[in-house]
């Protein structure tokens, strides 16, 4: 997404898991977002796939959002979730290979029960964890640590290359679908030989961790100096690190999170310090959707969805009218049941508005819901990207459909 010149800036909004599979009453369908339907009024609509087709134990955010922010379906075939949440890490020493370290529960025949998804166990169980380290282990921890100095994720840093990455955790898989690294499973369970448990609830129980996002350690070159007017914000580990990876500085925020309770106003205080900085390029990521959905609390996923419409897009609707914002792009960057807990294959909505371009009456003006737009194109995401700087109409990516193509 590049600059379109002039006064404003070029803002992308990625609502993380927001999308659901196409049906009838879905979590954009349920909610009431008046603020998003005003928006809906003045923009075009679409769908877009930054997963590039691929299936639902393929997906994932990292590669949703480097497409998003500009990377080639090419070059997010390599990239890692460990290696690039190492890109945050402390320490810089490292090689060999990478795992990103996810606490769940195990059932008796294996299968993957549950996995953490709730910020405070985390970081209670990788706490202890370090408590138990020595340091002669034949591997290393790498903690990204989030707000607070509290530790945000866990890196895993293994010698040589192991080769394998590991699926992400999804509710079912075997164990299988975990990285196979012995030495530290024997360790963990060595460590924990009763399981562990930071409130004693037994739907919070981990007895287990799932290596996954493997990758060779990232070369120092591998980071990119985030340019003064790329800004990225966003509370979330993966999201600062796929910033420095492409080339955005990262806001800095004291009170958002990545979840639910995320403070709103903090964020959008960064994306209006952007603004009056004359930022070209803007990244606001909200992650709460996504966490709900893994939750399987569609009442939750809801009732986010409405906090935002009311503090996030009534915001930006009045800045689109007083023309601070050049264009305005909100998506997400895959599918999130909340009645399966996984990410889930296929396209997502997409709303763009341009003031270089308004919008043209060829659909009728309906919501930014998965059923409205099921029927709408599917646009490269290629051509998607480049409508701030080549609104639809200008080039032949508007909505006749001859120079529309399905992401590949």
């Amino acid at each position: 997404m590049t600059g379109a010149g002039g006064s404003g800036s070029d803002l992308l909004v990625v609502l993380d898991g927001l999308a659901e599979p196409p049906a009838r009453e879905t979590t954009l369908a349920t909610a009431r977002t008046p603020f998003l339907d005003a928006l809906v009024r003045l923009g075009h609509l679409c769908q877009i796939d930054p997963q590039d087709g691929a299936g639902a134990g393929e997906i994932s955010s990292e590669r949703g959002i480097a497409r998003l922010l500009g990377l080639s379906a090419e070059e997010t075939r390599h990239l890692s979730r460990a290696g690039l949440l190492s890109l945050l890490s402390a320490a810089n020493d490292f090689s060999g290979w990478v795992y990103l370290g996810t606490p769940v529960c195990f059932g008796p025949d294996g299968a993957l029960l549950r996995y953490v998804s709730r910020q405070e166990d985390e970081e209670a169980f990788w706490t202890a964890v370090l408590s138990r380290a020595t340091g002669g282990e034949p591997f290393r921890f790498l903690p990204v640590l989030g707000r607070g100095g509290g530790i945000d994720r866990m890196v895993v840093a293994c010698p040589g290359r192991a080769g394998t990455t590991g699926t992400p955790p999804r509710q079912g898989l075997d164990v299988f679908g975990n990285a196979s690294f012995p030495e530290f499973s024997q360790w963990i369970g060595r460590a924990f030989p009763g399981g562990f448990n930071p409130t004693g609830d037994p739907g919070r129980e981990i007895n287990g961790v799932w290596l996954w996002g493997g990758g060779p350690a990232p070369e120092g070159s591998f980071r990119e100096e985030g340019r003064e007017d790329r800004l990225v914000v966003g509370a979330t580990s993966l999201v600062k690190a796929l910033g420095l990876r492409t080339g955005f500085r990262p806001a800095s925020l004291l009170r958002a999170t990545g979840d639910t309770d995320t403070d709103l106003s903090e964020k959008m205080a960064r994306v209006e310090e952007g603004l009056r900085g004359s930022c070209s390029r803007i990244l606001l990521h909200l992650e709460g959707a996504d966490m709900a959905s893994h939750r399987q609390d569609p009442e939750e996923k809801r009732v986010f969805l409405e906090r935002v419409d009311r503090e996030v897009f009534s915001r930006l609707l009045q800045w689109f009218g007083e023309g601070r914002l050049t264009s305005l792009s909100v998506t997400s960057d895959h599918q999130s049941s909340p009645v399966t807990g996984n990410h889930e294959a296929g396209p997502v909505p997409a709303l763009f508005l341009s003031r270089r371009r308004p919008r043209r009456e060829v659909f009728p003006s309906g919501r930014m819901t998965e059923w409205e737009v099921r029927n709408y194109p599917v646009v490269c995401l290629e051509k998607w990207l480049q409508w701030p700087s080549a609104p639809p109409g200008e080039d032949g990516a508007g909505y006749p459909g001859k120079d529309l193509c399905l992401a590949l």
